[in-house]
């Protein structure tokens, strides 16, 4: 038996889905779940439990050696957000650079006049924050719009579609030469709390800051007080724990941030791409075959 806690996942395979009901639990051998559900089930008594998909890419708070000494084997979500999560990055740049947020509060568009402030893209340099598949695939869009692409890893200083790839040691060069710097590392313990003063204190005070990686990578006071002081910079933000509230967050009150209602990673190509992984994942576990994107087994 096969459970989920994904309804688009529960229709679309037409399998159960797990209502904070743990009576299907016990039977299961496969469960497609979010981080939250595979942390449940890996909490509790699984007699049959073998396999979890992750309908994320982060596992992040998964605890693989409880996967691994109960003999389940784990995968992710590997690939299925990389392109609509770099299409987003895009938009978000865009939409800056135009001023969007400038222009619409004037009905009546006057084109020869106050419209300085609108730049382009070409010729600015993006630093990227992780070269993995997401920021790979936001590199190949951005060098379209004939950008310098500079990229940070931890790992490796040579990826296709960035022009240089900057390690730890380069950290400060790479940090004041961007005009657009993208986060899209992923979480982990030594990447929680990353983007603090440190790094804000290096950056260029006219940066836009685009964030699609996990929200615990940035300090907020650090990041609010860097806009405050900071008129000329921006953020445009999407991955929360929870979504600003607009009254009392104080990203929500700053007019050089834009909150986005966690959009980044939804799309209709991403249900199908994601049911379609699980599907084959399942026929695969179902037929002793090897599975996609195994983090444990």
């Amino acid at each position: 038996m096969v459970i989920t806690d994904n309804k688009k996942v529960s229709q679309g395979l037409n399998v159960p889905l797990w209502k904070n009901d743990d009576s299907l639990v016990s039977k299961a051998e496969a469960a497609i779940a979010s981080r939250a559900f595979a942390r449940h089930l890996l909490s509790i008594d699984t007699p049959n439990l073998k396999y979890i998909q992750l309908t994320s890419v982060g596992f992040e708070g998964v605890d693989l050696h409880v996967a691994k000494s109960k003999g389940i084997a784990v995968c992710n979500a590997a690939n299925v957000y990389n392109v609509g999560m770099a299409e987003f990055v895009v938009f978000g740049m865009l939409m800056h650079a135009k001023r969007y947020n400038h222009s619409i509060k004037n009905r009546w568009l006057r084109p020869l006049r106050n419209y300085h402030y609108i730049t382009e893209l070409s010729g600015k340099t993006v630093g990227i924050l992780g070269t993995g598949n997401i920021g790979s695939q936001i590199a190949k869009r951005l060098k379209a719009f004939d950008m310098k692409v500079l990229g940070y890893d931890l790992r490796t200083d040579d990826k296709p579609h960035f022009d240089k790839v900057y390690n730890e040691q380069d950290l400060y060069e790479f940090l004041g030469k961007c005009d657009y710097i993208v986060n899209s590392m992923p979480l982990s313990p030594s990447t929680e709390g990353l983007l603090c003063e440190k790094w804000f204190s290096r950056m260029k005070s006219t940066v836009t800051i685009v964030n699609v990686g996990r929200k615990k990578m940035i300090n907020d006071s650090d990041l609010v007080s860097f806009l405050k002081h900071h008129k000329d910079a921006t953020a445009i933000l999407d991955m929360f724990e929870k979504v600003p509230n607009p009254f009392t967050n104080p990203y929500r009150r700053l007019s050089n941030v834009l909150v986005l209602p966690g959009v980044t990673a939804i799309s209709q190509e991403i249900d199908a791409k994601l049911l379609s992984l699980c599907k084959s994942n399942i026929e695969r576990f179902n037929n002793g075959e090897q599975l996609r994107n195994l983090i444990i087994r």
